[in-house]
C-alpha cells in the first residue's frame, strides 16, 4: 500500500511540476507575443502620425496654390476689365472727334518722343568716328492704332 500512495504521489507530483513549466512557458511565450505586439502597434501608430503630417502639410500646400490661383485670376480679371475701360474711352475719344488732326494724344506723343530720344542716345556713340554699343544695326518701331 505504500508502495502504491508513492506512486501515486510522485506522479501527482510530476503532473504538478509539468504543469508549472507548461504554464510558465506559456506565460512567457505570450508575453513575448504581447510585447511585440506592442511594439508593431507602437510602429504602425508612428507611421500613422508621419503620414497625417504629409497629408496636412499637401493639403496646406493645394490651399495655398489655389489661393495663389484664384489671386492670379483675379487679377487677370482686373487687367482686362482695365484694357476694355481704356479701349473704351479710346474708343468714345475717336468717336467724338473724327475730325481731330491729331493722330497721337499729345501726353502720348510727348511719352513716344521721349522714349525714341532715350533709344537714341543709347544706341549712337559719343564719338561719331566710332560706331555705337548698341550695334549697327537699323531700329524700327511699329504702331498699332485702335480700330473703330
Amino acid at each position: 500500500m505504500i508502495l502504491s500512495r508513492i506512486k501515486w504521489s510522485a506522479v501527482a507530483v510530476l503532473v504538478l511540476i509539468l504543469t508549472a513549466l507548461f504554464l510558465i512557458w506559456a506565460l512567457l511565450y505570450y508575453h513575448g507575443k504581447a510585447i511585440t505586439a506592442q511594439d508593431s502597434v507602437k510602429e504602425l501608430q508612428n507611421q500613422t502620425t508621419s503620414q497625417a503630417a504629409i497629408i496636412s502639410s499637401q493639403a496646406f500646400n493645394f490651399q495655398h496654390a489655389n489661393e495663389i490661383a484664384a489671386t492670379a485670376q483675379q487679377y487677370a480679371a482686373t487687367i482686362i476689365d482695365n484694357t476694355q475701360e481704356k479701349e473704351i474711352e479710346y474708343r468714345t475719344i475717336l468717336k467724338n472727334q473724327p475730325t481731330c488732326s491729331l493722330a497721337v494724344l499729345a501726353d502720348i506723343a510727348g511719352r513716344l518722343l521721349d522714349y525714341t530720344n532715350r533709344l537714341h542716345s543709347g544706341a549712337t556713340h559719343p564719338d561719331t568716328g566710332q560706331p555705337g554699343s548698341a550695334g549697327t544695326g537699323i531700329y524700327c518701331l511699329s504702331f498699332s492704332f485702335i480700330k473703330t
